[in-house]
């Protein structure tokens, strides 16, 4: 699982660690550099000084030339010569015995090498004299180095400091995001107000999102149980009367009566049956999941529907016409295309006139499928479509259902996406439903 902490860390000490090494290498570099030339310069100055004294002609006495100093940790690095037609007259301790570079040809302001680890200058005097002065490259390089670890020794040890107090800090900048962690897990089931709590700035629109999400969850917890009661009480209401019809029928004597019984029995038994399939369907559209690579074609699920409620029709004299293209692609489920149609279909049949004609008009255009389902009722208003788009809403009593249909068709458009408005009758149209679904992606 990614750690914002563990990124933070790993992230901030590749950064202290790259950079302070990038730090040490241009230090050394630079020391390097600067300090090389100003020992190319003292390394000149040395030999003109020491040919200063021996410009006249005349070596030093031996007594001078043979005393040394007590020897310096970096005197054994610096070495000199004194050449007379090629031969070595005199040198210091540590000197090599050969020329350190060569000696002929004079050069105007002497000869300047890096030769054999040394750093060698060269100047030419009169009868064939020259003074060499050399510097062990080795020498330099601890120098440099010395002067390096010197500098950088705080720094080095500052670093295990500097990440401390890098994992203080990032502990506690995530801080407040783990307290808000507590405080959400430590709420119980029933808690749902909203974090009080006002977090750093950058927190404000994780506990804003929280807050909304709480207050989805208590609108749809709270819709959720006036729908079980509603249910609950439906359900009551239609076991009462098939409890009713079916005392009638076995305390009536009268054949008459116990037919007359006997059918409000079967309507009430098959408002029961509609009831508990519209709640069930209900059901299996609350799930969030909603698989978005399944399609299915509304001609083909509609000649469906229209075959399903073609009984209803003809019971009421009606005529269920069917007008499509041969295919219209729609990205939904084939069930769900199914429960849409079938529901719209069903009210406009119960709902319609008798004798009247209902017509399904599918056509596609700017990528949408366009379902219209017209009949010879007078059509809803915007506020009855509001009315009857709530659970257990019926347009009359006196038909048969359980108020369910509008509700199902709006559950559906809201995960889907699609729309849906009435028409009202006029002069030139009948009343309709009208659907608005996205069509399926690409050709089939």
């Amino acid at each position: 699982m990614f750690s914002i902490r563990r990124f933070l860390m790993t992230t901030l000490i590749a950064l202290i660690l790259g950079s302070g090494m990038l730090l040490v290498w241009g230090t050394y570099r630079t020391l390097y550099h600067e300090m090389d030339e100003q020992y190319d310069a003292e390394l000149v100055q040395s030999g003109r000084l020491m040919a200063a004294f021996w410009r006249d002609g005349h070596p030093p006495q031996p007594e001078i030339a043979q005393l040394e100093p007590r020897e310096h940790r970096y005197q054994r690095y610096f070495v000199y010569q004194l050449w007379r037609d090629e031969e070595l007259i005199l040198a210091s301790s540590g000197a090599p015995e050969r020329a350190l570079l060569p000696l002929d040809n004079p050069e105007e302001g002497g000869r300047y090498r890096e030769t054999g680890g040394w750093h060698a200058y060269a100047l030419p005097l009169s009868g064939g004299r020259w003074v060499v002065v050399a510097e062990s490259d080795k020498a330099r390089r601890s120098l440099v180095s010395n002067t390096a670890i010197t500098l950088l020794t705080p720094y080095v040890l500052t670093v295990p400091v500097i990440l401390l107090l890098v994992w203080l800090a990032i502990r506690r900048g995530l801080g407040p995001l783990t307290r808000l962690a507590r405080s959400v897990e430590s709420r119980d089931a029933d808690n749902m107000a909203p974090i009080r709590q006002r977090p750093v700035r950058e927190l404000a629109p994780l506990t804003d999102a929280i807050n909304t999400l709480l207050a989805r969850l208590v609108n749809t917890l709270e819709r959720e149980k006036r729908f079980t009661a509603d249910a609950a009480h439906e359900l009551r209401t239609l076991l009462m009367a098939l409890r009713l019809h079916a005392d009638n029928a076995t305390e009536l004597n009268d054949p008459a009566d116990v037919a007359a019984s006997m059918t409000q029995l079967r309507k009430a038994v098959d408002r029961a049956a509609r009831t508990v399939e519209q709640l069930l369907l209900l059901a299996r559209l609350d799930p969030q999941s909603v698989s978005a690579q399944q399609h299915c074609d509304a001609v083909a699920v509609a000649r469906d529907c229209v075959a399903l409620v073609a009984p209803l029709a003809e019971q009421q004299g009606q005529t269920v016409t069917l007008k499509a293209p041969p295919q219209a692609w729609l990205g939904l489920p084939a069930e769900t295309a199914d429960m849409l149609m079938r529901n719209l279909l069903d009210n406009a049949c119960r709902y319609s006139p008798p004798g009247t004609d209902v017509t399904v008009d599918i056509s596609e255009g700017d990528g949408n499928v366009r379902i219209e389902i017209s009949d010879g009722g007078p059509g809803l208003t915007e506020e009855q479509q509001r009315r009857f788009s709530g659970r257990f809403s019926r347009g009359r009593q006196d038909v048969p259902g359980a108020g369910l249909g509008l509700s199902i068709v709006e559950r559906i458009l809201s995960i889907h996406g699609g729309a849906l408005r009435f028409r009202l009758r006029s002069s030139e149209r009948p009343a309709a439903a009208v659907l608005t679904l996205p069509a399926a992606g690409g050709s089939r």
